[in-house]
């Protein structure tokens, strides 16, 4: 009868574990604090305000899994929206303010803002002492990783990396303009790209665009660091290795980031990290 030729190659999927270290459990436990406090004051205030801070707070976990720099990039940003409205002591002002700020800010009480501005630049002040020091757990296996798996040893080997976040977009894959980082994928050696929410679909021959971004992954660079933006829609079956650096609660999404490599056309088994 011949040979029976099967439509989807295998699929492995490993976890890669890691373990916080001493100063990013006690980052983790002080944010959790924070966490809990605001979390407990929104809880209070029954309002549309009330749950949506008690979401933003939901969220500041979240992108703690994701990255420091990505948590610390929002704690900035809730500081600097706290210091915006004491810096208009005008109350129509400061309540056409904190509305523009999504309900993010549950108290105009300048007593209140003071004190968790100063929680927050805590905060940031150890998320920037994590980022300095050369041993953050998550980057570290990271690394181990894309070693083990012989990326930087074959530069024609192809890698996707999914993050949910694109500060830790930025954090991996950041060119460096801007006055930006330069994302530590790069500062590795290898060649990158990437896609996300803010690139318009465009074409191949359009820079900063998708469809010119999954060009340069197939044809130029090893690497495609991408938000749910490429979770559907393209094709990538020309690369058989993954890792996604942060999962996405609802499986669905999960399943459909698999599915740009795990794919028919795909000739190779794949490997999902």
């Amino acid at each position: 009868t011949g040979d029976v030729h099967k439509l989807f190659t295998k699929r492995e999927v490993r976890s890669a574990a890691f373990e916080l270290n001493g100063a990013e459990l006690e980052f983790y436990d002080d944010l959790t604090r924070f966490v809990e406090d605001q979390s407990f004051a929104a809880a209070q205030d029954q309002s549309a305000r009330g749950r949506a801070v008690g979401f933003t707070m939901a969220m500041l976990q979240r992108r703690m899994a994701s990255s420091i720099y990505a948590v610390r990039r929002s704690l900035e940003r809730m500081k600097a929206r706290r210091e915006k409205i004491l810096e208009d002591l005008d109350a129509e002002a400061q309540q056409q303010i904190v509305e523009q700020l999504e309900s993010e800010v549950l108290s105009v009480n300048p007593v209140v803002l003071r004190e968790e501005i100063t929680s927050l630049s805590n905060l940031v002040t150890q998320a920037l002492q994590l980022e300095d020091r050369e041993d953050q757990t998550k980057l570290t296996k990271l690394r181990a990783v894309l070693n083990q798996e012989g990326i930087f040893d074959d530069p024609q080997m192809k890698l996707l990396i999914f993050t949910e976040h694109k500060d830790t977009l930025d954090f991996l894959a950041g060119d460096g303009r801007d006055g930006r980082p330069l994302g530590k994928l790069v500062e590795w050696g290898l060649t990158v790209t990437q896609i996300h929410g803010g690139m318009k679909i465009g074409d191949r021959d359009t820079p900063g665009t998708r469809i010119y971004a999954e060009r340069e992954f197939k044809e130029s660079c090893q690497i495609l660091v991408a938000t749910e933006a490429a979770g559907e829609g393209i094709n990538l079956q020309f690369c058989w290795l993954m890792i996604n650096f942060d999962i996405p609660w609802n499986p669905v999404r999960l399943e459909q980031r698999v599915g740009r490599i795990h794919r028919y056309g795909q000739e190779k088994d794949c490997l999902i990290f």
